[in-house]
């Protein structure tokens, strides 16, 4: 291993320099791009812009020198593009002044004797048009510059960014920055060459990347597989390999790219997409226990499973297990958003919802095992059980620590859910009656469509969860709920003033002083009294305007527009036990 201090324009002196394919896509975004810019503008000469990793190819006789990437491709490809763009925004005069300069670094030669240019950096085939288009447009007949926004590639944007910073600077500034950039004095990288064959590639890739944008576990995964292919059988059969299983899979457009890079709650953390699957796939076959290990150790258990297939074949077993669960998660494991319909008769979407909105996300394991193993009946059925298995302790406030445990032991044998579902009845009864906003609203969200679902009155059987949660006598009710009935006591005593008034605050907690709504009362009618709450202020629109479920409009509207002017303790127990019995009917114990 060689290391030495050398300027951008040490390009100028090599050949084809290929990013390998197992490497991520370019990821850098505009925190990167300013940091790299600003330097550039701002700091003196010599101002250490980070590593590069370069391994030496065998190339035949005759034909250009090859570099290979280990590290550092992100910084390479911005500072390519930075050049380019920092061309294009000059005038004609001056591009022409230091075309040959700028040619150098971003093309080579394919044939020394020949005058056909190639580009420089050979991408991966994701980023491989995309740069091509960068390096190669002339910007005044190039069309996509007008049509960057922020869903294209990255690459793109990167272009983008550069170009608008740059056009408007005067063309002192510009060329300072372009002599900055080319100056062989400007020692701003620190170019290590891998030269021997003792020198652990695979180890320095995984530890030089203290700049720019760490390696996820799922890239450090994905290279210590296939190099360990590549050790096992030929980099030729890695290569195939690859194009044929995880590339097709993970990167084989950019609609695919950004959903297994979309990030997903899971807990305390978020993670995307790729990483919950590796992650879910390592409980699945068991060198992962979430009890003894943590999420940073996800790769090296990984690299350790990978270390112990001793063949090609094993090694491919493995690849092509991770293929088909990664085909399973895509289809199975929504993605939610605003926008999605729930109707209550999808009951994988329902078990799925109730997980995202209650964040949990450690079954998800079990849910992608049962998916890939069972069908049908058999599979609606154990997911069934492990709703109510939730849904039953969530009401009954039960702690979540334990759900590591059972999702391995579920993943063993699926039969024992029903023995996990310990919560009793009295346990849910005594939930519903003090119960948090979060989860008395996906309760009554369920419970609306429930309603749905079995009465043919209800002609939209499909809803957003878009509503407001409100509580109908309000949690400050002090100011404008003065009457108070008289209550008596368990022993059939009368209740004091401040027995009645902790009673009254205590029911505002139930699960039936609280209700759906299309959309937020405003500020000043929540703790207003019953009517003017129904029935809102001049502009200020109340309860009954948005009452769009029945667990509004026939709960509480209705009655009141029959007459029934009043909201007291003794309506929020009747609701309260009417909406009981629904949960009970919907989360039952016997099936």
């Amino acid at each position: 291993m060689k290391a030495e201090a050398k300027s951008f324009n040490f390009l100028s002196l090599e050949g084809m320099v290929k990013i390998p394919f197992f490497q991520r896509t370019y990821v850098w975004d505009k925190d990167n791009w300013e940091n790299l810019l600003s330097e550039l503008l701002n700091k003196p000469s010599g101002h250490f812009l980070g590593s590069i990793i370069l391994k030496q190819l065998l190339s035949p006789s005759g034909e250009p020198k090859q570099l290979e990437v280990i590290d550092g491709q992100q910084r390479l490809t911005t500072l390519s593009i930075l050049l380019k763009a920092l061309y294009d925004t000059f005038p004609s005069e001056i591009q022409k002044n230091c075309e040959k300069n700028i040619k150098d670094i971003l093309f080579y030669r394919e044939d020394c004797t020949g005058q056909n240019y190639a580009i420089k950096i050979e991408h991966s085939q994701v980023d491989a048009d995309v740069y091509q288009n960068i390096i190669e447009a002339n910007i005044d007949n190039n069309p996509t510059i007008n049509q960057i926004t922020e869903n294209s590639h990255k690459m793109l944007q990167c272009y983008q960014y550069f170009y608008d910073e740059l056009k408007n600077k005067s063309d002192e500034i510009k060329k300072s920055l372009l002599n900055k950039i080319l100056n062989s004095e400007n020692k701003m990288l620190v170019v290590i060459d891998l030269v021997e064959e003792s020198d652990d590639e695979q180890a320095i890739f995984d530890t030089l990347n203290t700049a720019g944008v760490r390696l996820s576990p799922a890239e450090i995964i994905k290279n210590a597989l296939f190099q360990r292919i590549i050790q096992k059988s030929s980099k030729k059969t890695a290569i195939d390999l690859y194009k044929q299983t995880w590339e097709k899979i993970f990167l084989q457009d950019e609609d695919t790219i950004k959903y297994w890079d979309n990030e997903r709650q899971t807990g305390r953390f978020k993670r995307d997409n790729i990483e919950i699957l590796l992650h879910c796939f390592a409980i699945i076959k068991g060198f992962y226990d979430p009890d003894k290990h943590a999420l940073s150790d996800l790769s090296k258990l990984y690299k350790a499973e990978i270390a112990n297939r001793d063949s090609k074949e094993k090694l491919e077993e493995l690849l092509n297990e991770i293929i088909e669960y990664a085909k399973v998660y895509q289809e199975k494991i929504i993605t939610f958003d605003k926008s999605m319909l729930f109707p209550f008769n999808d009951d994988i979407k329902r078990l799925l919802h109730i997980l995202e909105v209650l964040e949990i996300s450690t079954f998800h394991p079990f849910i992608l095992f049962v998916f890939k193993k069972y069908q049908d009946e058999s599979r609606k059925n154990i997911f069934l059980n492990l709703e109510k298995f939730i849904v039953r302790r969530m009401i009954a406030q039960k702690e979540t620590k334990n759900y590591n445990k059972d999702c391995k032991t579920f993943i063993k044998n699926p039969d024992a859910i029903l023995n996990k579902i310990e919560t009793t009845d009295e346990e849910i009864s005594n939930g519903i009656r003090k119960i948090s906003n979060k989860n008395a609203a996906l309760l009554l969200f369920w419970i609306e469509l429930y309603r749905r679902n079995r009465n043919e009155r209800y002609d939209i059987k499909e809803l957003k969860y878009t509503y407001s949660l409100e509580h109908i006598m309000p949690q400050k009710w002090e100011e404008y709920w003065k009457d108070i009935p008289q209550k008596t006591n368990p022993d059939g005593l009368p209740m004091t003033e401040e027995e009645t008034k902790r009673d009254r605050s205590n029911k505002i907690y139930w699960i039936g002083n609280m209700t759906l709504l299309t959309s937020s009362l405003n500020s000043a009618l929540h703790n207003y009294a019953f009517e003017k709450k129904m029935n809102g202020e001049g502009r200020k629109k109340g309860i009954k305007a948005y009452a769009e479920l029945s667990i509004t409009k026939e709960d509480i509207v209705e009655p009141y527009d029959k007459g029934d002017r009043n909201w007291d303790e003794e309506k929020i127990i009747k609701r309260t036990n009417n909406l009981e019995q629904e949960i009970m009917k919907i989360w039952n114990l016997q099936g």
